[in-house]
């Protein structure tokens, strides 16, 4: 799957990823997995003044999830079978 290729790219791929985890907030077992293998690399991002993800923080756990987090799109649908 192809990478992101500019800025706006890298930072939509880390708001899915961000908007992914506010969705299930609530779900102990999903925060839980998320906090397994992501919690150092999340502790370490941070914010620029306007709002913005300072990309020098990303690291390659956080960057290739994210980065999943958009490829999904390019899957084909999943169809139920009939048993």
């Amino acid at each position: 799957m192809p990478p992101p290729i500019n800025r706006a790219g890298m930072e939509h791929n880390m708001y899915l990823l961000s908007d992914e985890m506010q969705q299930n907030i609530n779900n102990k077992d999903f925060i839980a997995n998320r906090l397994w293998a992501l919690g150092d690399s999340i502790e370490h991002l941070r914010l620029l003044p306007n709002g913005r993800i300072e990309l020098s923080t990303i690291d390659e756990k956080v960057r290739s999830i994210a980065n999943m987090m958009d490829w999904l799109k390019y899957l084909p649908p999943v169809l139920k079978t009939k048993k």
